[in-house]
């Protein structure tokens, strides 16, 4: 009797967790792996006698959960960095001045300084207006056409 493709892909992705560095990639692998675990621990064999022992399928289990309590212990990690971070930047003894019309923006993204003549600069999206194009561009586009 051999293995199922669904035990094999199982493995390989149980083989392949511990390497894998990128957290959303992680999650999305146990939610793949327990869709797996289950999708094997429902396989029949011909003579209706299930493919895989529930000692192998507790085995399996154990493993997912090893790795979904890794996702765990670095989504806590980050959260403490995240609130150390949040602790140093509130307790700094000059205060920052900020304009009302900023929105909030999260820490890890950096703030774009544009020059304020660019921001009160509408475009009209009226259809009828002729575009004004260089030479390159009409000839760009006549020759799409």
């Amino acid at each position: 009797m051999g293995i199922s493709k669904t035990e094999i892909s199982l493995r390989r992705l149980l083989s392949a967790a511990p390497n894998q560095q990128n957290q959303s990639k992680l999650i999305h692998y146990v939610a793949t792996l327990r869709e797996q675990l289950e999708q094997l621990s429902e396989e029949k064999t011909p003579q209706g006698l299930p493919r895989v022992t529930k000692a192998k399928v507790n085995e399996y289990y154990e493993k997912i959960e090893a790795v979904a309590s890794r996702i765990a212990a670095q989504v806590t990690d980050t959260e403490l960095s995240y609130e150390n971070f949040a602790k140093d930047s509130t307790s700094d003894s000059s205060p920052k001045k900020e304009d009302d019309t900023q929105s909030p923006t999260s820490p890890q993204l950096r703030r774009r300084i544009v020059p304020a003549s660019s921001k009160e600069q509408s475009y009209d999206a009226d259809p009828s207006k002729p575009i004004k194009l260089d030479t390159a561009a009409q000839a760009r586009i006549d020759k799409q056409r």
